[in-house]
C-alpha cells in the first residue's frame, strides 16, 4: 500500500486526458495509487484511461456512466483511498517530475500542515508557457486572501493533502458546484495549515472551456456564499466580508485571447503573446487593446534579434 493516493475526476477531458496521465506515471516518487473516476463522460475519456489502466498497475479506474460532479467524485475518491497523502490532479493539466517528492517531503517534515500546493507555471490550451503564477505562500496569505476573496490563491490540481484532515472536515461539499475547492480550502484552513511551496510543481491550463469561463456567474455567487459560511464558523461579526471585493464578469474569446497574450508578455514569451494577438486581431480587430497588445508583442520579439545583431556585430 502506497502512502499516496492520486485523485483526478475526469469528464469529457480526452484532449488533454494522455497528457495529464502520462505526467502522473513520470513522477520521480513512483510508489503510488492512482484512481481516475470517470463522471459520465460522453467522449472518449474512459477508452484513454482504460488504455493506461491496462499498462500500469498503480491506476484503478472507477466508472458508473453517471455525471454526480467534481465533489461526489472526490468524496468518492476519498472513501477509496488508501494513501496518507491525497493529490489532486486534473484532466487537462501537467504535473512536473519532481511534484509529488517536494509535496511528500513537506508534509513529512511539517505535521501542523493539512495541505501544500505550490506556485504553477500556466500554460495555453496548445501547451504553450504564458508565465508563472501563485505567489501567496504562507498560511496567512492564502487564508487571509481567500476570506477577502482575493482570487486564485491555490491552484486545486497542484494540491496534496492529509487524508485525515479531509475526513475530519467532512470531506467535500458537494452543494458548491464550481467553487467547492474553496469551500474545502477555507475549512480545512481551521484545521490545519495551508500553504504553497515557492518552486513550480504544476503546469496550470487555461482554455475555453475551462468552468471559470462557462459557469463565471454561478461561481461569483457560490465565492460570496463559501466566504459568509466560513465567517459564520470562526465566529466573526456578521456573514458579510466578501462583498468588496472585485468580482469577474463574462468576456469575449478577444478579451480572452488579449489576457493570454498580456500574460505572456510578462512572462517573457513573446512568441506566444504575438500568437494570441493575432488570435485577439482575428476576433476583434479594432478594439485599441488588441491593437496596442500586437504592437507590444511584435516590439518585443524583435529585441531578442536586435540583442543577437549587436552581439555579433
Amino acid at each position: 500500500m502506497s502512502d499516496i493516493t492520486v485523485l483526478m475526476p475526469v469528464y469529457n477531458g480526452a484532449s488533454y486526458l494522455g497528457d495529464a496521465i502520462e505526467s502522473i506515471l513520470a513522477q520521480t516518487e513512483a510508489g503510488f495509487e492512482f484512481i481516475i473516476i470517470d463522471d459520465g463522460s460522453a467522449d472518449a475519456s474512459v477508452a484513454i484511461a482504460d488504455s493506461y489502466s491496462r499498462k500500469d498497475p498503480r491506476i484503478r479506474l472507477v466508472r458508473d456512466g453517471m455525471n454526480r460532479g467534481i465533489a461526489a467524485r472526490l468524496n468518492e475518491g476519498l472513501a477509496l483511498a488508501s494513501g496518507e497523502y491525497i493529490a489532486r490532479m486534473d484532466q487537462d493539466d501537467v504535473s512536473l517530475p519532481g511534484r509529488f517528492a517536494a509535496q511528500r517531503s513537506h508534509l513529512d517534515a511539517n505535521p501542523d500542515t493539512a495541505l501544500v500546493g505550490s506556485r504553477v507555471i500556466v500554460i495555453d490550451p496548445d501547451g504553450d508557457e504564458l508565465m508563472e503564477m501563485g505567489d501567496a505562500l504562507s498560511h496567512a496569505e492564502i487564508d487571509g486572501g481567500l476570506m477577502r476573496g482575493a482570487g486564485q490563491l491555490v491552484y486545486h490540481p497542484s494540491v496534496m493533502f492529509r487524508r485525515q484532515a479531509a475526513l475530519a472536515i467532512g470531506g467535500y461539499d458537494a452543494t458548491y458546484r464550481g467553487v467547492e475547492d474553496l469551500d474545502f480550502f477555507l475549512r480545512l484552513a481551521e484545521r490545519g495549515r495551508i500553504e504553497n511551496l515557492a518552486q513550480p510543481l504544476l503546469k496550470y491550463r487555461e482554455h475555453l472551456n475551462k468552468a471559470g469561463a462557462t459557469r463565471l456567474l454561478d461561481q461569483e455567487r457560490e465565492i460570496d456564499a463559501a466566504i459568509a459560511a466560513a465567517r459564520v464558523r470562526r465566529g466573526m461579526t456578521g456573514a458579510q466580508g466578501a462583498t468588496e471585493r472585485k468580482r469577474r464578469t463574462p468576456v469575449s474569446k478577444a478579451a480572452t485571447f488579449r489576457k493570454w497574450g498580456w500574460w505572456a508578455l510578462e512572462g517573457g514569451r513573446q512568441r506566444t503573446a504575438l500568437k494570441h494577438a493575432l488570435r485577439s486581431l482575428a476576433h476583434d480587430p479594432f478594439h485599441h487593446e488588441t491593437a496596442r497588445l500586437f504592437y507590444c508583442a511584435l516590439r518585443d520579439s524583435a529585441r531578442p534579434a536586435a540583442r543577437a545583431a549587436e552581439r555579433k556585430a
